[in-house]
């Protein structure tokens, strides 16, 4: 459902009103006080407003090594002011300020920082001293041999051996899938894991500042400030229209010796198209885009969707559900049917917050028909579940037959396998569709994963595409730094905090956020709410018609300008008609670009 016209205008409001607002509606207030009060001195204050507004931002990019795209403005505002054609350079300042307000709006409601990320990380430990008394640590103080307790369902802060004797983590942050490990007393577990068992305790290896899931936050830190190697749309169009512009200026005053045709020839010029089609047709794909739940970060990002052309995709939670599903089950007992056997493991799994637990209870719900009840269910971390069901003793252990792919766990009954159950992860539906689309416009398509290599062929195989398996955080990255050292822009398309570092070292980072992984979410330059595979083309899609429909309207302004800056330099426009046959202009640019938000 569209926003009803009083949200609309609420929404308008709320822009206008908004920190990157107050100069142009200040110098909009300014030209009305002139014109009214019949107070030529006012246009002047707006001018000299519009120039130092320039000259700042001029300064600030020159200080970073960049050109900025009002050169035109600051000449024809500074012209304007000096031979005295004010309502002209008022008019100018006024229309200059609104584009980049624009761009400024767009960019800061859009952008986040890397607020937050560090949150998951405990803020303190609970350390076991020598003589078995328990003490809170800040986690900064947290050191080498310190025994750290962790209890379910918190994530391990910091590297460490594991002290109890077994242990089930969660290894999603770090690899992306879905099923929990078991490690053993001794092991060595990486920060980051969360505790999905009971109570246990970790000898640590190192301190915070040492551990993986630190390294982790520093790679999407450094990601962040990766510049993208491309060029502004409008960047690379201004320097060609401005040495057009001024040698036609200058031109005009070398042959007529008269400053006012300069001035009509510039001011025709700014703003120009350049200034305004460009942010608003970007603005208008953010809004698009927004209406079908896809958040992107800056206006640029939309730019740099339409030019990358090699993606690389995340496995779990993002082609997949990222949820274990019952594909198939087995039955080694003859007195014992399909349902049957499902209805006993679901009753025993009920008791469970194991993923697989889950996928047991909503397979017997979707198809059992059977219903049981467990009692004296115990669950053992590394051997299974347990329960008894009408006065049977039954069990659901992970499955030892060799030469299994996927997830397999056996329904045990008298120490002997009674059926076999298979898991496997499931393709979100249009994945194949996603990636024809994508193909057939020429992108280069990669997977990466940290699941075994067999895995993610029987998955993917048939959409012969490369595959990167066993690839960790790490891994991940240093192939988009590869593909970079090609000159290549490189998309990634993620979900977890295992793609946070390659989400943000990409010069463009796609995650679905329905994970609430907030590492991924602010490594990212669009976020997706919601699992559907389809959002990815419809983002590209946006991307593409928004870049598109920015270009036509520089090219379609910069031919218009051109045509009356030449009638200018005859004479045939004084600087006042030609500010106002520029907004003409304007008008006509801004309603072409406007076309990207429908």
């Amino acid at each position: 459902m569209g926003m009803s016209l009083a949200t609309k205008k609420i929404a308008v409001l709320d822009i206008i009103m908004s920190r990157e607002f107050r100069l142009p509606v200040a110098l909009l207030v300014i030209i009305i006080i002139a014109v009214v009060f019949r107070w030529p001195s006012a246009y002047g204050i707006a001018i000299v407003a519009g120039i130092v507004e320039l000259a700042l931002e001029s300064w600030q990019r020159i200080r970073i090594g960049k050109w900025n795209l009002d050169y035109l403005a600051l000449i024809t505002l500074i012209t304007a002011f000096v031979i005295g054609q004010l309502l002209a350079g008022a008019v100018i300042a006024l229309m200059v300020s609104i584009s980049t307000a624009l761009e400024q709006y767009g960019t800061a409601q859009a952008e986040k920082t890397l607020r937050g990320l560090f949150e998951m990380i405990p803020k303190s430990v609970l350390v076991r001293l020598k003589d078995g008394n328990t003490i809170e640590k800040p986690i900064q103080e947290a050191q080498a041999g310190d025994i750290i307790i962790i209890r379910p369902n918190e994530m391990l802060p910091i590297d460490g051996y594991l002290v109890s004797s077994r242990a089930l983590f969660n290894e999603s942050n770090l690899t992306g899938e879905i099923e929990p490990a078991d490690y053993v007393e001794g092991a060595l577990i990486k920060s980051g894991l969360v505790n999905v068992g009971e109570t246990i305790e970790i000898k640590a290896q190192g301190d915070l500042e040492h551990s993986s899931y630190r390294k982790i936050l520093d790679l999407v830190e450094e990601g962040k400030t990766h510049p993208a190697p491309a060029i502004r749309l409008a960047e690379r169009y201004n320097v060609y229209f401005t040495i057009f512009s001024l040698t036609l200026a200058f031109s005009a005053y070398f042959f007529s010796g008269d400053w006012e045709r300069f001035l009509a020839v510039l001011v025709i010029a700014t703003p120009c198209p350049l200034l305004i089609a460009a942010p608003i047709s970007f603005i208008g794909g953010l809004n698009k885009a927004a209406r079908r739940n896809i958040i992107v970060k800056s206006p640029f990002v939309l730019e740099l969707l339409a030019k990358t052309k090699v993606l690389f995709f995340d496995k779990t939670g993002t082609l997949t559900l990222g949820e274990p599903k019952l594909k198939r089950i087995e039955l080694f007992d003859e007195h014992l049917d399909r349902d049957a056997a499902l209805s006993i493991a679901a009753a025993i799994e009920w008791h469970s917050f194991h993923p697989i637990a889950k996928s047991f209870v909503k397979a017997h719900t979707e198809h059992g028909e059977e219903r049981f009840f467990a009692t004296e269910v115990e669950e053992r971390i590394g051997e299974g579940i347990f329960g008894t069901i009408e006065g049977e003793r039954y069990g659901i252990v992970k499955s030892q037959a060799k030469g299994i792919s996927g997830i397999a766990v056996d329904l045990t009954w008298r120490n002997r396998s009674i059926a076999r159950f298979f898991f496997d992860d499931e393709l979100k539906s249009d994945v194949g569709a996603v990636f024809d689309y994508l193909r057939e416009r020429g992108y280069n398509l990669g997977i990466i994963t940290g699941d075994k290599k067999q895995n993610a062929e029987r998955l993917f195989g048939h959409f012969k595409l490369p595959i990167y398996a066993g690839a960790s955080p790490e891994t991940k990255a240093e192939l988009i730094r590869k593909y970079q050292r090609r000159n290549d822009l490189v998309g990634m398309v993620g979900d977890g905090m295992n793609d946070a570092p390659a989400l943000a070292l990409a010069d463009i980072g796609i995650v679905f956020s329905g994970t609430e992984n907030s590492a991924s979410i602010e490594a990212a330059d669009v976020a997706i709410l919601g699992r559907d595979a389809w959002l990815i083309r419809d983002a590209v899609h946006i991307g593409r018609r928004s870049y598109s429909v920015a270009l036509q309207s520089i090219l379609i302004g910069i031919g218009l300008s051109a045509g009356c800056m030449i009638c200018a330099s005859f004479g045939f426009i004084a600087p006042v008609y030609g500010a106002i046959l520029q907004e003409l202009i304007d008008a006509i640019v801004i309603v072409n670009a406007l076309r990207s938000t429908y």
